[in-house]
């Protein structure tokens, strides 16, 4: 199950409700743990340009769990930009991390505030390559976070039940596409800069 490669657009299903891509996801994740799979992978990258991702000024609460009703929860606020595969900014994104095709977004996270623990349908990618590319499966898609700030105390990305902690300026961390995630950020000072890449790896 974990190595096939599966139609997203199929999964999400017909009217987008991911009932069955949230369903394969949980089972996906049974037999990751049940195998002692590595819950993520971290590696040593590197850092954009100057000025290539500048800090947006206005907080947006981040909302994408299912059933979730109310879209202003105070504690899940972040600066958020998003940059679509034809950007100069998706265009390094691509370079750096060998893909075919990517949407990216700047993930800011102020003092104090927390993403709550989720799974990607990544409808934004799948909207947009559907678009102008086509289908894609499971197997295709890499899920990626990549750090622009070195790590601070009180800084913390869970996957799966694993935690990554200590990063710096430059590394990145790949996960499988089923993996339920987290983030926070309880230092008293620092704003914590990442990007979070969906992108597009076709199987050679």
């Amino acid at each position: 199950m974990l190595d096939k490669n599966m139609d997203w657009g199929t999964l999400r299903g017909q009217d987008d409700n991911c009932d069955a891509l949230r369903d394969l996801a949980a089972m996906c994740m049974q037999l990751h743990v049940k195998k002692r799979l590595p819950n993520y992978t971290l590696f040593t990258s590197d850092i954009p340009p100057k000025d290539l991702f500048p800090t947006p000024d206005s907080l947006v609460c981040v909302y994408d769990y299912p059933g979730q009703k109310d879209q202003s929860d105070p504690q899940q606020m972040l600066r958020v930009d998003e940059y679509g595969n034809g950007t100069a900014q998706a265009e390094w994104v691509r370079h750096t991390h060998d893909l075919d095709y990517c949407h990216v977004k700047l993930n800011v996270q102020p003092v104090g505030m927390v993403v709550k623990n989720h799974r990607d349908n990544n409808g934004p990618l799948y909207k947009q390559y559907s678009r102008e590319v086509g289908k894609f499966g499971t197997q295709d898609l890499h899920k990626i976070l990549h750090f622009l700030t070195d790590w601070q105390v009180g800084q913390v990305v869970m996957l799966g039940q694993e935690c990554v902690t200590g990063w710096r300026a430059g590394d990145a961390v790949t996960f499988p596409w089923y993996m339920e995630h987290a983030t926070a950020n309880a230092n008293t000072t620092h704003e914590r800069h990442m990007l979070f890449i969906a992108g597009i790896r076709k199987i050679r």
